[in-house]
């Protein structure tokens, strides 16, 4: 036992090499880090920076690409609001009556909505719908479609 020495009362005997376990552990974390290293280094990861970037300038493009909702063009304000009370008829008056007082859908005269009495505030209601029982109606209808609805809706009182 020539191996073996006694510090103070405590045997300490020499090893020549690690227990196999922690090699194994060792050699498997090191093949994972290359694994890691190399899937990002070379998959196009970027860091948050860059992509904050990249976001902003794709929500600049839909921006433009994309009409404002809520805003019409000057004098078809009219056109606007006969197409609305038809939609309006078709898809809306089932919910919310046919005056628009209310139903199994919200009164549409009251002075204060829930989600907002904005033009652009009703036109994200319609196009996306809204918790409650509200659907969205954002494939279903044109962009002008909308606006009509979001006319006449305004002119309900």
């Amino acid at each position: 036992m020539a191996d073996q020495h006694d510090y103070d009362g405590i045997r300490y005997r020499e090893e020549k090499s690690s227990p196999a376990i922690f090699r194994l552990l060792f050699g498997g974390l090191v093949v994972w880090a290359v694994i890691f290293m190399g899937y990002y280094l070379f998959s196009g990861w970027s860091s948050e920076a860059e992509f904050l970037q990249k976001k902003k300038v794709k929500e600049e493009q839909l921006a433009k690409a994309a009409p404002a909702l809520g805003v019409h063009k000057e004098g078809k304000k009219e056109d606007y609001l006969a197409m609305g009370k038809k939609d309006y008829a078709a898809k809306c008056a089932s919910c919310h009556g046919a005056e628009g007082k209310g139903g199994v859908g919200t009164d549409l005269t009251r002075k204060e909505f829930t989600f907002g009495k904005t033009e652009k505030d009703i036109a994200e209601s319609i196009s996306k719908g809204r918790p409650g029982g509200m659907p969205d109606f954002g494939k279903e209808l044109s962009h002008e479609q909308v606006e009509g609805l979001v006319q006449f809706v305004m002119s309900l009182k």
